[in-house]
């Protein structure tokens, strides 16, 4: 039986038996003994370190409990229990639809009720789509060589074969020719991983969009090997040079994921079901990067053209590389995104920025000849203004400014910008 439990992140799994008399919470979400048993089971595994990424087990008074971190998305035990896990801010599939992985560019961004849908719903939707417009450009054929006895001659014989028949058969040839067939290993893939969905959905929409699928791959047969078919269509492995079968990557990427049980996150264990979780870290980054694409902006992303030992033995080393580094009309800008919750109150405590973070991003304005250094944190209700500026001398300069998962994107660009200048 499947249940599933929306989590925040950054949120606490305690034992239901512990609080009797409490609602769940997506901050604090009571589970019972043996859901709790089952993700603590994931928890406390000593074989397996992404575990530790993902989870810490404490014990807090008397009482134990999980603290989930900064992942968000999805995570199904082979026990029928699901996680989701949504961030503190803005909407999950929208923030997910800018990655730079294709395979999320159909994630529905929230119209007509899809905040309201189960993520699972929402990631078989997003294969769906995929799916359908790879194969609405044609189903993809190849060659496949087949070794067979025919009363007739195809391709080419099998001498070998021929001689070795116990008896002489002269009506039978041991044949061996290549057929032109959509039963090839990505049709396979396909067609397993729409199986699945068939399956796991509950919307009459995908249900019905899974039937209409599976018709067009009617003629490809279930596979016989799913892991050698899984990586011959694995991501970036080089396939067949048909340009048509080049459109089945983003489909494939999600049958993939759907058919291993692990997406591009962490989480992999003997109870794990499936695993789709991403780091906030690198989601809000990628965000922020692409509004400015977007908007035109020449912008670099994680790229390293500076190091912070210019030399040593000959050599230059420690490479630098900025989140996000903006170049324009001669002027040069590094931006760095932070996933952490500023506090503008808090004076003493330096807003609650980090001292190594001040220090790396001086780093990067001395090396990259800067004229401006921002960090970027996510907006919340006592966050809403750039704080006051910060000086480290009379030529480099520090804005740390929020940025509004809740808003449009070009208009958080837009307002960005108008701090920039």
């Amino acid at each position: 039986m499947q249940r599933t439990y929306t989590l925040a992140e950054r949120g606490t799994l305690h034992r239901a038996s512990d609080f009797p008399d409490r609602a769940s919470t997506p901050d604090d979400v009571l589970l019972p003994d043996a859901d709790f048993n089952a993700v603590k089971q994931l928890a406390t595994r000593t074989d397996n370190t992404t575990a530790d990424a993902l989870l810490t087990y404490t014990l807090y008074r008397g009482r134990e409990r999980m603290l989930w971190r900064n992942y968000v998305g999805l995570l199904t035990l082979t026990n029928g229990l699901s996680l989701e896990v949504r961030p503190r801010a803005g909407h999950l599939p929208t923030l997910l639809r800018h990655l730079p992985e294709l395979a999320f560019r159909h994630l529905d961004s929230g119209q007509f009720g899809a905040q309201q849908l189960p993520l699972w719903e929402l990631f078989i939707n997003a294969f769906l789509r995929e799916t359908a417009q790879a194969l609405g450009r044609g189903l993809a054929r190849d060659y496949v060589t087949h070794d067979d006895t025919l009363p007739i001659l195809r391709g080419k014989m099998r001498v070998a074969d021929q001689l070795r028949q116990p008896s002489p058969r002269p009506d039978q040839l041991a044949v061996s020719f290549d057929e032109h067939t959509p039963d090839i290993a990505a049709n396979r893939v396909l067609k397993k991983a729409l199986q699945l969905a068939a399956a796991r959905t509950q919307t009459t929409t995908n249900q019905t969009r899974c039937r209409q699928l599976l018709t067009t791959l009617a003629d490809v047969s279930e596979p016989t090997n799913l892991a050698v078919d899984l990586q011959r269509t694995r991501p970036g492995l080089a396939q067949t040079n048909s340009r048509l079968l080049k459109t089945y990557e983003p489909a494939l990427r999600w049958a993939n994921w759907l058919l291993r049980g692990q997406g591009p996150g962490l989480c992999t264990g003997p109870n794990v079901a499936h695993c789709l979780l991403f780091p906030m870290e690198r989601v809000f980054e990628q965000y922020v990067a692409a509004g400015f694409r977007r908007a035109g902006v020449n912008i670099e992303i994680q790229q390293s053209s500076a190091w912070l030992i210019d030399d040593h033995n000959g050599t230059p080393r420690f490479k630098l590389r900025p989140d996000l580094l903006l170049r324009h009309n001669g002027r040069t800008v590094v931006l760095d995104t932070k996933w952490k919750t500023l506090d503008p109150n808090d004076h003493t405590g330096h807003y609650g920025i980090d001292q190594a973070d001040l220090y790396q991003l001086y780093a990067y304005g001395k090396k990259y000849d800067a004229a401006e250094l921002v960090l970027i944190y996510p907006a919340h209700d006592q966050f809403q203004e750039p704080l006051q500026l910060f000086g480290y001398d009379a030529s480099l300069r520090l804005r740390v400014v929020p940025f509004n998962l809740d808003k449009p994107l070009n208009e958080e660009i837009t307002a960005l910008l108008g701090t920039l200048g």
